[in-house]
């Protein structure tokens, strides 16, 4: 077969790869948990956001490092994507770790409150899982494992926005801007790990699927922890 034939061959075989991507990050949508959907019908108490904020800062914080445990295993136009994509979560204006710590001071959770909370299981859990994915797992298991998470980020951005304003009386610039940010920087990133798929997944199908619902059921995980605990609370 010829050199044209196997690039369309692999073209292919890319885009069934990534409908069944598509799949299972519909399957195990972060929209569809009852956190997020409690957080949508204004179901939350102010003690459950406080532990959310709290808890995941942990994914927030981690995930730049995450990206340049990768990025040093990369080289060419994927690196570049990638140190595009931490440029933006590291921005001296407004790093995405401080966005947080502000959305955090909004619903009353202090700089100490975060560093003195000790973390949940599956909120260590979804660290630790993506930065094994990220570090030691072949190449486009990690893109698909970040594709799976950012290309949910934009629609939940704009949930928790509508859910803040509208019920939990977060309206100010500073408790909002994270999400903000995320509505329309995700868009960008989901496109480019997509793109990067299209053309250079070329490792076992199988392996980056199991590796991307692993993925998907720590982040799901994450939620659950909190979830739970605040359920515990209340019995």
């Amino acid at each position: 077969m010829s050199a044209s034939g196997l690039q369309r061959r692999a073209i292919m075989a890319n885009a069934e790869l990534l409908k069944k991507l598509d799949a299972a990050i519909a399957e195990k949508s972060l929209l569809k948990h009852p956190f997020y959907q409690d957080w949508q019908a204004g179901k939350l108490s102010k003690e459950a956001l406080q532990l959310y904020a709290a808890q995941y800062y942990r994914h927030v914080e981690a995930f730049p490092r995450h990206l340049r445990v990768l990025a040093a295993r990369t080289e060419g136009p994927l690196q570049g994507l990638i140190w595009e994509n931490l440029a933006e979560e590291e921005n001296p204006a407004g790093s995405h770790p401080k966005l947080w710590r502000d959305f955090a001071a909004a619903v009353g959770v202090g700089e100490d409150d975060i560093t003195c909370c000790p973390a949940l299981p599956g909120t260590q859990a979804v660290v630790q899982k993506f930065r094994e994915i990220c570090g030691d797992r072949p190449v486009a298991e990690a893109v698909a494992a970040l594709y799976a998470y950012e290309s949910q980020v934009p629609e939940i951005a704009t949930t928790k926005i509508d859910g803040l304003k509208k019920f939990y009386g977060v309206t100010k610039p500073e408790g909002l801007a994270y999400f903000e940010v995320h509505e329309e920087a995700d868009k960008a990133h989901r496109a480019a790990w997509r793109g990067w798929l299209e053309e250079h997944a070329d490792g076992n199908e199988e392996d980056i699927l199991a590796t991307t619902h692993e993925a998907l059921d720590a982040l799901w995980g994450a939620l659950n922890a909190v979830h739970c605990e605040r359920e515990e609370v209340r019995m």
